[in-house]
């Protein structure tokens, strides 16, 4: 997981100017899109584990994810 799911500081960049639950949204599609090459067809396709982490990296909570 950390391997492909850990923000880069250039990265974090990009989720910078995003806020609350649009944030957290916008940063597991990042990194989703990067690891598969495409986008999640639903939100549950996107592992709860994953959400955590990523929730983590960016100060959030992982219950504003609802892509």
């Amino acid at each position: 997981m950390i391997e492909h799911f850990t923000f880069m500081p250039n990265e974090m960049q990009q989720i910078g100017n995003k806020s609350g639950e649009i944030r957290l949204g916008f940063a597991v599609l990042f990194k989703f899109f990067q690891y598969e090459a495409r986008f999640p067809f639903h939100k549950f396709e996107v592992p709860k584990a994953v959400i955590q982490y990523i929730a983590k990296q960016i100060e959030m909570r992982p219950e504003l994810y609802t892509v």
